[in-house]
């Protein structure tokens, strides 16, 4: 990855066989980072219990819609929130009194690695939520749908640090392919291409192509 301007790490875990494939594990293991609007799934899942986000597609935002979840986790509650992250053990730290930015001022912070979990439990459902809002969460970061594959992700981003987050899975000849991306650019420029990224290491590794 440094080639392309980045350091940090990329890890990927098949599903049906437990094969993990890690560049950097030690930064992906130990290196804890804030989530930024990676942070945006627990909101989401908890409004989508609670009716605050509808079922109705059209009504949904993007995830990396700050001002969007900003609003929603006012809604929700600071008390709510803390319940959740303690409930699922999601990251390390405490959410700060500023519930416009804990999630990207450094008090709470998580690695790759709980990244990846985290969103293999979306995937199973073994979230505390409704399953029916696990679905249609899934839904919600379907990006890319063909005869080939699905691939389905969420974004976040600090230009100020270049701290970048790709997190989801792959679904290629009913098989699931979950990874995680964490780069800090050396560059903006390097940052801002992290999903361009992670496709040149999937397309490196046999993926996006039906034949795995």
């Amino acid at each position: 990855m440094d080639s392309a301007g980045v350091v940090g790490s990329f890890a990927l875990l098949e599903n049906g066989s437990g094969k993990f494939t890690i560049a950097n594990l030690s930064h992906y293991k130990d290196t804890a980072s804030s989530p930024l609007s990676s942070f945006f799934i627990l909101p989401s899942l908890i409004a989508l219990d609670k009716g605050i986000i509808n079922h109705n597609q059209a009504s949904w935002a993007s995830l990396d819609s700050t001002t969007y979840y900003q609003n929603i986790i006012t809604q929700i509650g600071r008390q709510t929130i803390i319940k959740i992250i303690d409930s699922i053990h999601y990251g390390k730290g405490v959410v700060s009194a500023n519930m416009d930015e804990f999630w990207k001022d450094g008090s709470l912070k998580i690695t790759a690695d709980e990244q990846l979990g985290l969103v293999k439990r979306v995937f199973f459902k073994e979230l505390p939520f409704q399953k029916r809002s696990q679905e249609i969460f899934k839904k919600m970061i379907l990006k890319e749908d063909n005869s080939n594959y699905k691939l389905s992700y969420l974004t976040a981003a600090d230009p100020t640090t270049n701290n970048t987050w790709v997190v989801g899975y792959e679904e290629e000849n009913t098989h699931i392919y979950f990874f995680v991306l964490h780069t800090t650019g050396k560059t903006a420029t390097a940052s801002n291409n992290s999903v361009t990224l992670l496709k040149k290491i999937l397309l490196q590794q046999g993926f996006l192509q039906g034949l795995r």
